[in-house]
């Protein structure tokens, strides 16, 4: 999440990750954008979607779902587009941490 330095999706927070430079590379050849989005927005988002649909998101799929909005206001995407937002983990596995959020 933007600016922390504690997330709950710790799965986004890899020091030393391997593949930050083939992420970039994507980005940059397809045209694409990357943003930050704030823990808030995150937790916010993930107990939202719990709640309204049932699903079972990881935080780090719940941080591309928060990004939404911004992309929105930033003109990057538009009402009526189609956007694939990729969940990889399940909730499980975070709920002795994140049952507060449920």
């Amino acid at each position: 999440a933007a600016g922390a330095e504690y997330t709950i999706a710790y799965g986004l927070n890899v020091p030393g990750g391997v593949g930050q430079f083939k992420v970039l590379q994507i980005i940059r050849a397809s045209g694409g954008d990357a943003i930050a989005v704030s823990e808030e927005a995150l937790q916010a988002t993930l107990s939202e979607v719990w709640h309204s649909k049932g699903w079972w998101l990881g935080p780090e799929g719940a941080a591309c779902l928060a990004a939404l909005p911004q992309l929105l206001d930033q003109g990057l995407i538009q009402a009526g587009d189609e956007v694939v937002a990729f969940n990889t983990g399940s909730l499980e596995k975070y709920l002795p941490s994140l049952r507060h959020l449920l």
